[in-house]
């Protein structure tokens, strides 16, 4: 056996033979000489050692026992062999090979879903990193190049450096468990007052690091206890441990179920709203699929610089 001949093409020829039925019927298919192919075949035959056809008494090339393994081995050689063609001729063109994302938690992930469905579809080869960041880390994500883009909802400010597109607005609701001291109220009692939400714990969403010192988004209470991610602070929540606000669309399922309830608390807005934005760094080159996904985000959204963010806050 020598394997070191072999060719895409020799097996290309066997294949299409075993495809067609008969050698004039895939040489055509390829466009050749029936001679030349069964040549191609015949030397493929001899560098395996084995025959792959029988052609006896006239009959139309069948493929044998042995022959049928091996073309079974055969199709899968060409179908990488033809992967691997595509994806270099991709990356040569440009094509990314990892495309990342920082997504802050308050986002919903399904909200991506089809648009990872067209790349799983269309750029088959390239993949796909979706990192859950809070707060600053999402931009901070962006701005270091360990993400190609950031979907953020909890940032009042884009940094500098950036650009930042509002894509929708996400609603937050202020929430307690049905047990919590400011959600049990007794029929026709007054409604809780922001004195009250004083003396109560209030969960807030803080920096894993100081990547925004000092500040603080949303608080109202003095008793407040900090969590660095807001599954952490949804189980607090549920638990009856504090009050705070949750995304709508993270509770919707609770709110039903009675496993929270809605504040309604005097001086206290029951519910915010932040606006979601897809940032990405100002110098950076996008290829061919992220700015596939830049379309697909902002199909005709208006473009918001640094400067014109700062100005609208």
């Amino acid at each position: 056996m020598n394997i070191e001949g072999l060719s895409l093409d020799q097996m290309e020829a066997a294949l299409a033979v075993a495809e067609s039925g008969s050698f004039s019927a895939a040489a055509r298919r390829f466009r050749r000489t029936q001679s030349s192919l069964s040549y191609a075949v015949a030397a493929l035959e001899r560098q395996l050692g084995i025959t792959l056809f029988d052609r006896s008494d006239g009959r139309r090339p069948h493929p044998t026992e042995q022959g049928q393994l091996l073309l079974r081995e055969i199709e899968i050689l060409i179908r990488q062999a033809t992967a691997l063609k595509g994806k270099a001729k991709a990356i040569a063109a440009g094509l990314e090979q990892e495309i990342s994302f920082a997504v802050d938690d308050h986002y919903p992930i399904e909200e991506l879903f089809p648009l990872l469905r067209v790349v799983q579809h269309e750029y088959s080869s390239v993949h796909i990193r979706l990192n859950v960041e809070t707060m600053g880390a999402v931009s901070q994500a962006v701005m270091d190049e360990r993400a190609v883009f950031g979907l953020t909802a909890s940032i009042p400010e884009l940094p500098a450096g950036l650009l930042g597109d509002a894509l929708a607005t996400l609603n937050r609701v202020l929430v307690a468990s049905p047990e919590h001291p400011l959600a049990k109220r007794r029929r026709g009692a007054p409604r809780p007052t922001q004195s009250d939400a004083l003396e109560q714990v209030q969960i807030v969403l803080g920096e894993r690091r100081e990547l925004t010192p000092g500040r603080d988004y949303r608080v109202h209470s003095g008793r407040t206890w900090r969590v660095g991610d807001l599954h952490t602070k949804h189980r607090l929540l549920l638990a009856g441990l504090g009050w705070g606000y949750l995304p709508a669309h993270m509770v919707a399922g609770d709110l039903e179920t009675g496993r929270l309830r809605r504040l309604n608390i005097e001086g206290l807005p029951d519910r915010n709203s932040v606006a979601v934005m897809l940032m990405r760094k100002r110098d950076r080159t996008l290829g061919p699929v992220s700015r596939m996904m830049l379309t697909w985000f902002l199909p005709s959204v208006h473009q918001m610089s640094a400067s014109d963010t700062a100005a609208a806050g």
